[in-house]
């Protein structure tokens, strides 16, 4: 579609500001004195470095799922063409066109594995790589590939929010990267540092990220050890010729992942991009690129209380993001059709807020921002 520049809308002209924002020291602390986690079994650090949000973890690696009974259902959901549905046993649900998924047994399954068990040759980022499967949810028969904050996190990911998602009916896996070189030493080329942490090939001098260390394999290898953990997940439809099937998978990241969830959205053709809480990348020449995924499926969040939150409209802006920033607080889906979605919901840490779990608020046990979350996800 035609790309259009748009300006933001008058209430939030004070916040919308052009000055570039500092990428050096775009950092994130995330504390852990919630009652809803993000991680099983996790303690909080802090590591100083570009929009990073780290997580310590004292969870052993597994190799076996766990799992949170749901309601009785039995049957293998078989899915045909496009949006047909044929099922053995005595579950009949509504899917479109995607995984073979066994729902006999229906249940959330959980896994968490180290970078080097699902691929020996994995040598950097070495943490607790975490996937989530609610086979009690219909399932939306498209995986969500969710990218964790700068550092170097023992557990990478968010349980909370993978759990989120999972209840909308994703699969969902957290795969850990290289996110610690600090996007300040890649100068005027930040794209090019986080498209070699994509790729695994050669973007930028200043790191050296080899493929089995990048995302693109990282996802790739994840989904065949999560294939022989659980090959009722069918974990492998999302492998289309040894590479991910990039047009059934929603890229997303917070902070750090949020940026380069968008540079895998400007060099992929992939279901839709959510950035939370990013991107940042101000004035960086990656944002004003030609994408190969549509911009109209690019999502964005970003809360008023984060001090990069004028640096996020900025980058929605040179993005060219659909519609004007809307503030969500208080309204319903679907916003204006605005993809540039802003809230001041009350929080005591803004950048983390956007996010299941740590700071992101709750009207009893819901999320207030679920509705968002489904829009941006494409779970309406």
């Amino acid at each position: 579609m035609p790309r259009t520049r748009s300006i933001c809308a008058a209430a939030l002209l004070a916040a919308c500001s052009s000055k570039a924002v500092d990428t050096a020291t775009d950092s994130t602390t995330t504390t852990g004195s919630t009652a809803a986690p993000d991680t099983t079994g996790t303690s909080t650090a802090t590591t100083e470095g570009d929009d990073t949000t780290t997580t310590t973890s004292t969870t052993s690696s597994s190799s076996a799922p766990t799992s949170t009974p749901g309601d009785p259902t039995t049957g293998i959901v078989t899915t045909t063409g496009d949006d047909t549905t044929t099922t053995t046993g005595t579950t009949t649900e509504a899917m479109p066109s995607g995984p073979n998924v066994d729902v006999s047994d229906p249940q959330l399954f959980e896994f968490s594995f180290k970078a080097d068990e699902a691929d020996p040759a994995a040598a950097l980022a070495l943490g607790n790589q975490l996937a989530e499967l609610d086979t009690t949810a219909p399932l939306q028969g498209r995986l969500v590939v969710y990218l964790h904050g700068a550092g170097a996190p023992t557990t990478c990911g968010s349980q909370a929010h993978g759990v989120m998602l999972a209840r909308m009916g994703f699969h969902v896996i957290h795969p850990c990267y290289v996110s610690d070189y600090g996007v300040g030493n890649c100068g005027d080329d930040i794209g090019g540092c986080r498209l070699e942490a994509f790729e695994g090939v050669d973007h930028h001098d200043f790191i050296d990220i080899p493929p089995p260390d990048s995302i693109e394999t990282r996802v790739v290898k994840m989904l065949e050890h999560l294939q022989a953990l659980h090959p009722g997940g069918d974990w492998q439809y999302f492998i289309e010729d040894g590479k991910p099937r990039w047009s059934e998978i929603v890229i997303s990241g917070i902070s750090h992942g949020a940026s380069s969830s968008g540079v895998i959205g400007m060099n992929r053709a992939v279901e839709r991009v959510v950035m939370l809480s990013g991107p940042l990348d101000s004035d960086q020449a990656w944002l004003k690129g030609d994408p190969l995924t549509p911009i109209d499926r690019f999502w964005g969040f970003t809360h008023t209380g984060d001090e990069q939150h004028p640096g996020h409209l900025q980058s929605f802006a040179d993005m060219m993001l659909p519609g004007e920033p809307f503030v969500v607080d208080g309204a319903a889906p679907p916003y204006m059709d605005s993809h540039r979605l802003v809230t001041s919901a009350a929080t005591g840490d803004g950048h983390g807020s956007t996010q299941a779990g740590g700071s992101s608020p709750k009207d009893g046990d819901v999320y207030v921002f679920e509705p968002v979350w489904r829009a941006m996800y494409g779970a309406e």
